[in-house]
């Protein structure tokens, strides 16, 4: 009698609307620390819960109020235990690469962070993870080279092969394939996770990447090396900044499709031991506003004129100089009063068709004077009279980074002449496709229009 009383009052519960039944005490639930912009609703987006079941499960009184730093149990997470953290994924990141370095479930970190693909790990995606100090960090060790055997490389690296496997997450020694990342209890500062003894680390920053942003690619390796590569279809330059460091500096187009990119860099030691690496990249829309229609010259708009004229710009500004002549943050190329007349990306239509250009630099009206300053230094590497831009200077500041400056009026430098910061370039004018006197200022990274003001508050290699 008393056990189906107790069976009755279970299928109560169980039939009342918003009553949960949760398949783990809330002593083992995994636990979420509240951050900066949180709230209960994101935090249940987040996990996929129900946020009443945060609410319920955490006896929250006031939902609106919560306080940075506060522990909330996060129920429905079957299988979950730990306090809950996010980081984001870097390059090299994989899922079989996060869940050995944490010793975690593959299969609980898809369920976790909803993923339909292993391939959604992307670099600037970010990942929750459910941190247990009972799982340390393991870190990333030499990997099985091209024909070596595991017994061999167990002799090599003074390793069981079989502790090798399992801390794996492989059935046996000879499912670990040469090339792998392997993991190891040690952390050996000599060894990444890309896959060669060469290569210590590679960075990408800013993450995730955006439309019209500057994007800095660092490799660090242990010797010479000869790298190239590509970012997005446009072929990285990299250049030596000290001992075992190279630096490349690439723009991301202003109207690249948003999605996923990809950065691929190769290597080669000697002429002889070749390595590469390839991954993809969130890649985020700038968000540009759209400038008010523009009425120009139909003749300026035509492929005749205005193609020749992409062309040798492109070319100029995609070959780039060895030497770095910057040290410092750019500066505006016009005096104070700052007035600014366009920004830089905001989609264009041109005599009411439709908005498929971008403004490329920003405009400068003329609010002090007349005069044009070079921003940074550099060597003058073109001056023309061309149909969009007027009157144009190119300065090459090195490093596959240029300054255009537009529809001038004058110019007082000549080809070859090398530039201080500050120093008078030329004036202001209305030449070219202008609806009035005003400076086009343009920054090229390796042959694309970049966010100049990036150039002017955040300092650059």
């Amino acid at each position: 009698m008393a056990s189906k009383f107790i069976i009755c009052i279970l299928i109560i519960i169980f039939l009342i609307p918003g009553s949960r039944v949760l398949s783990q005490s809330d002593t083992d639930l995994p636990v979420y620390i509240v951050r900066s912009g949180d709230t209960i609703n994101i935090i249940a987006i987040r996990f996929d819960v129900s946020p009443q079941d945060i609410i319920d499960t955490n006896q929250i009184e006031n939902p609106d109020l919560l306080t940075i730093g506060t522990p909330l149990k996060i129920p429905g997470l079957d299988g979950v235990r730990g306090t809950l953290i996010t980081e984001t994924a870097n390059l090299g990141a994989s899922l079989s690469g996060i869940s050995r370095k944490y010793q975690l479930d593959p299969e609980m970190l898809i369920k976790l962070n909803r993923l339909t693909s292993p391939s959604q790990i992307f670099v600037g995606s970010t990942i929750i993870l459910p941190f247990n100090e009972d799982n340390p960090q393991l870190y990333p060790s030499t990997p099985i080279a091209s024909g070596q055997s595991p017994l061999e490389y167990a002799f090599v690296t003074n390793t069981n092969p079989w502790v090798a496997a399992i801390i794996n997450q492989k059935s046996a020694p000879s499912k670990m394939i040469p090339g792998e990342n392997i993991f190891s209890p040690v952390d050996d500062q000599n060894i990444s996770q890309f896959g060669s003894a060469y290569i210590k680390s590679i960075s990408i920053l800013p993450l995730p990447l955006k439309q019209g942003k500057t994007e800095i690619i660092t490799v660090n390796t242990n010797g010479q090396v000869e790298l190239s590569g590509s970012l997005n279809g446009y072929p990285l330059s990299f250049f030596a900044t000290g001992e075992g460091e190279y630096v490349a500096i690439q723009g991301v187009h202003a109207m690249a499709q948003p999605g996923l990119a990809t950065l691929a860099i190769q290597g080669r030691v000697s002429g002889e031991d070749y390595f590469s690496f390839e991954q993809a990249i969130l890649l985020e829309p700038g968000y540009y506003p759209r400038d008010p229609v523009l009425y120009v010259d139909p003749t300026t708009l035509l492929p005749e004129f205005t193609q020749p004229e992409e062309d040798l710009i492109r070319t100029i500004t995609s070959s780039p100089t060895p030497e770095k002549f910057w040290s410092s943050l750019f500066r505006h190329p016009v005096d104070e009063p700052i007035c600014v007349r366009s920004w830089f990306g905001s989609r264009r239509s041109y005599n009411d068709g439709p908005f498929n250009y971008f403004h490329s630099g920003i405009d400068y009206g003329v609010c002090a004077n007349l005069n044009i300053y070079a921003p940074a230094p550099g060597r003058v590497v073109y001056i023309g009279d061309l149909t969009v831009r007027g009157l144009s200077t190119i300065i090459d500041h090195g490093w596959g980074i240029f300054s255009g400056f537009w529809h001038q009026a004058n110019t007082m430098v000549q080809v070859g002449d090398f530039v201080q910061t500050g120093q008078i370039i030329g004036e202001i004018g209305g030449t070219g496709r202008s609806t009035g006197p005003h400076l086009h200022w343009e920054i090229w990274a390796n042959g694309v229009q970049v966010e100049p003001l990036d150039w002017i508050t955040n300092p650059h290699p």
